[in-house]
């Protein structure tokens, strides 16, 4: 087992006070109760982890209705907002894409996502067929970057 402890068992260490810690530009898919969810869980971060192993930036949240993700955006704390999911994963600011979109719409921001090099959490069910899930994990693999689907009880 390695000697470098994180997350909940330095939760009473401090020894790296001052250590700099990596920002990640966390883009969230979906303003309603899984938006929500994750992006508390994305600003508690680094209370739990210590020291965190990078340090989420809410840089923007998507919602097909303008005036309620706006309100999103001001009441969490995200840089700006989008109404096209497209463009919130062309933001050259965001570098993970979190799903939490309705299941129907997992599948393509998620693959979209990964070709452009985008870390992906997927808020589960990953997909709504096995085919759908494969295809999602192949572009994972080919652009080489993480892919996790959420569960309640371990994010």
């Amino acid at each position: 087992m390695s000697d470098e402890h994180v997350g909940f068992i330095s939760m009473g260490e401090v020894e790296e006070e001052g250590k700099e810690v990596e920002e990640l530009g966390v883009g969230m898919l979906g303003y309603a109760f899984m938006g929500k969810a994750h992006t508390n869980a994305f600003i508690k971060m680094p209370i739990f982890f210590y020291p965190p192993p990078a340090r989420p930036k809410l840089v923007a949240i998507y919602g097909r209705t303008e005036k309620k993700v706006r309100v999103a955006a001001k009441r969490y704390g995200y840089k700006k907002y989008y109404t096209r999911w497209e463009d919130l994963v062309k933001d050259p600011e965001v570098e993970v894409v979190d799903n939490g979109l309705p299941n129907n719409m997992h599948h393509d921001p998620c693959i979209m996502a990964a070709e452009l090099g985008k870390h992906v959490l997927c808020e589960k069910p990953l997909a709504r067929s096995a085919k759908e899930a494969e295809e999602m994990y192949r572009a994972a693999r080919r652009a080489g970057v993480k892919h996790m689907t959420g569960f309640n009880y371990r994010f």
